[in-house]
């Protein structure tokens, strides 16, 4: 396949990008900044939550806010090559997502396993919520992952 004959891409792909790479910067990001204080603070006394919020939250707008952009770009490099800018959602994208969420929970349920013998072991809530977020972070970016596979493949579905 030449370059002409390259198929769009859609939004839901952009925003699969998006995902697949903001997630692993926000995590570490966090990581950054929580990782440092494990040297000198009791994990008890460690201020984490506010951090990983703040993750989650960067995590969140910038995907929304990095898609809109990307679909403006899309859209003016459209315009510039004469093309019509195609951004609806079609049969296969919503296969595709689906896809993606399949992927993402199952890593996430089986992390969470995990998550709840930490819990049973009366671990410190640090370790319990920062298993969570990890396991979160990891099922979002695979399931990520997958949707750009199955849009860069063939998917059957």
């Amino acid at each position: 396949m030449d370059l002409d004959e390259r198929i769009p891409m859609t939004t839901s792909e952009r925003t699969a990008w998006i995902a697949a790479v903001l997630t692993p910067a926000t995590v570490v990001g966090y990581l950054v900044v929580v990782a440092p204080q494990l040297a000198s603070t009791p994990v008890d006394r460690l201020g984490w939550q506010a951090p990983m919020l703040w993750s989650m939250g960067i995590n969140f707008v910038g995907t929304i806010v990095l898609t809109i952009l990307a679909t403006i770009v899309a859209g003016i490099g459209a315009g510039i090559r004469h093309e019509e800018l195609d951004t609806s959602s079609d049969q296969r994208d919503r296969d595709i997502d689906r896809h993606g969420g399949r992927v993402a929970l199952s890593i996430s349920a089986a992390g969470l396993l995990a998550v709840l013998v930490l819990a049973m072991l009366e671990l410190d809530a640090f370790w319990i919520g920062n298993a969570a977020f990890v396991v979160g972070a990891i099922g979002a970016t695979a399931g990520s992952i997958a949707q750009i596979a199955a849009y860069r493949g063939t998917f059957r579905g």
